[in-house]
């Protein structure tokens, strides 16, 4: 069902549509920020990961510039509720965090931790939700990008320090 969109902000269409705009920018220079060398297909590459999260990213902003563009009558300038994305940008956060630690700790650890943090931040306090959907999802992206489509992940720094 969709949202009644009559009495929304415009500064959330802002900030989507200029997530669009920063999300096409990097997409278009992504030949240029990754190193594609190698004998690897394309779709097993290090391209095929940002392609594939900045077009989405690209095409969740559509609706945002569309409204942004010819708005509905009703619009403000307000931010909507207590006036401070506070939740968002924790997750943001966590996020960034989870693309250092990447490196770090590596995919699998990452991705459950920035999974489960998310969520309860976000108010899912069961452990189904805490426990359950973060290791469903991890063990999903695992499978996806390291086993499907063969996408390299470094060997976590933390397991050479420990293990040499």
């Amino acid at each position: 069902m969709s949202r009644n969109t009559k009495n929304q902000s415009r500064v959330h269409d802002l900030f989507s549509s200029l997530l669009g705009a920063f999300a096409a920018f990097c997409l278009i220079t992504s030949p240029w920020n990754v190193d594609t060398e190698g004998p690897d297909p394309f779709y097993k590459g290090p391209l095929i990961f940002p392609i594939i999260v900045l077009s989405m990213m690209i095409v969740a902003s559509l609706p945002a510039c569309l409204r942004l563009i010819s708005p509905p009558n009703g619009n403000s300038w307000r931010l909507d509720g207590e006036g401070y994305p506070g939740k968002t940008l924790v997750v943001l956060i966590f996020l960034i965090i989870m693309l250092v630690s990447l490196n770090l700790i590596g995919l699998e650890v990452s991705a459950f931790a920035f999974l489960a943090a998310s969520l309860l931040v976000l108010g899912h306090r069961t452990p189904v939700k805490l426990i359950v959907l973060p290791l469903i999802m991890t063990g999903l992206i695992v499978l996806i990008f390291k086993h499907f489509l063969g996408v390299f992940f470094p060997t976590p720094l933390i397991a050479e320090w420990l293990w040499e």
